[in-house]
């Protein structure tokens, strides 16, 4: 019987077509930077478009605004430090005017990882965004992105930030509380319907396997 079921998911598996995570790319544009106070605050000059979704730049999101609210830099590295949204942590995706609202989500707590000259930012996979919502704005736009993730409620979202220095290590730059700034870029991914799916399936399986088992 176990063979049979994992030979049936093994199936499901082949069977099911490949789809692609809605991956929502952005970059700090034209005078858009990051800045460091020397003591706790990451803060972010606001000209920040996406460059791509669904991993096209063909996607009618390309060029609207992205809103990353301030970090706050704490923690003691090993080799981690923590970063934490700063108010209400609400990060916006509007217009490029951004006068209309696409879509809203509240970023939480993640990890900040110095590598060189650039810090990389949200490990927490899935979890980074929560409460997003989708406005109808957003749905009328045309954005295979946007329908995506308005088809998933309750998904939460991937957020990925990658921070360039310039002049010294990124982890001497926090330590030392010097000051620094330069571009960065970043993205967001939910995970495939398909995905989903095939991971309910799968866990669901490998319980009644061991409550079988247990039996």
């Amino acid at each position: 019987m176990k063979r049979l079921i994992l030979g049936l998911l093994t199936c499901a598996l082949m069977a099911t077509p490949a789809l692609a995570s809605p991956t929502l790319e952005f970059a700090a544009t034209g005078t858009g930077s990051w800045s460091y106070d020397g003591l706790v605050t990451l803060s972010f000059l606001q000209t920040v478009l996406v460059t791509k979704g669904m991993d096209s730049s063909l996607d009618a999101l390309v060029g609207a605004r992205v809103y990353i609210p301030d970090l706050t830099v704490g923690g003691i590295p090993d080799p981690l430090y923590t970063v934490t949204p700063a108010g209400a942590g609400t990060i916006t995706i509007t217009s490029s005017d951004g006068l209309t609202p696409y879509l809203t989500g509240t970023l939480g707590l993640g990890d900040l990882v110095p590598a060189g000259s650039t810090g990389v930012a949200y490990t927490d996979i899935m979890g980074d965004i929560t409460g997003i919502t989708v406005t109808a704005a957003g749905q009328a736009l045309g954005s295979s992105a946007l329908d995506v993730i308005h088809s998933n409620p309750g998904s939460g979202m991937d957020f990925e930030l990658s921070l360039q220095g310039a002049g010294m290590s990124f982890e001497d730059m926090l330590d030392t509380g010097t000051p620094r700034h330069d571009g960065f870029s970043g993205a967001m991914t939910i995970p495939a319907p398909g995905a989903i799916l095939l991971g309910s399936i799968g866990a669901g399986l490998v319980g009644w396997l061991r409550r079988r088992r247990s039996l």
